[in-house]
């Protein structure tokens, strides 16, 4: 394998849970606000809420973390959000691999996450790509395919990373 790509999205039945309480909160107090919907064309800020809470809900559904390994480097980008787009050249590189850790105790959840010089992509499960720069910066890509991402990794790294 010369090439890793990988593509995820946010599909866990808690957050597709709770989205549906948020938007299933949102109609039933926009209900009780309008009398039954009766008098919703003049309440703007009923229908404000409503449009927000949805174009929210379908960001998280149209979000995708896509990771790619080459002969280039390492890219990671959330998309279709062009400002959360990683690369990271090999010669930027000291260190790459694979490693198991938690996303609440390590990075406080799932997403964008981390301040300063340790951030990380990650979207669910407990497995993911480490970088360290050679500016000492850490950042972590999360994978569903960790061996997949190894067997590339090595491949490149003995052949960059000295």
């Amino acid at each position: 394998m010369k090439v890793f790509q990988e593509k995820q999205q946010f599909r866990q039945w808690w957050l597709i849970a709770i989205l549906a309480i948020t938007i299933g909160g949102v109609f039933l107090n926009i209900y009780y606000e309008t009398e039954g919907f009766s008098n919703i064309e003049s309440n703007t800020a009923s229908i404000l809420t409503l449009i927000f809470t949805a174009l929210i809900i379908a960001s998280i559904f149209f979000l995708e973390l896509r990771t790619k390994i080459d002969s280039k480097g390492i890219t990671a980008n959330f998309d279709p959000f062009p400002f959360f787009k990683r690369h990271y050249n090999w010669s930027e590189i000291d260190k790459i691999y694979v490693r198991k850790y938690s996303a609440l105790t390590a990075y406080g959840d799932w997403g964008v996450r981390g301040f300063g010089k340790a951030k990380a992509y990650n979207v669910s499960g407990n497995y993911g790509i480490q970088i360290v720069t050679n500016e000492n910066k850490s950042f972590l890509i999360g994978t569903q395919k960790p061996q997949d991402a190894e067997r590339v990794l090595k491949r490149y790294a003995q052949k960059t990373i000295q």
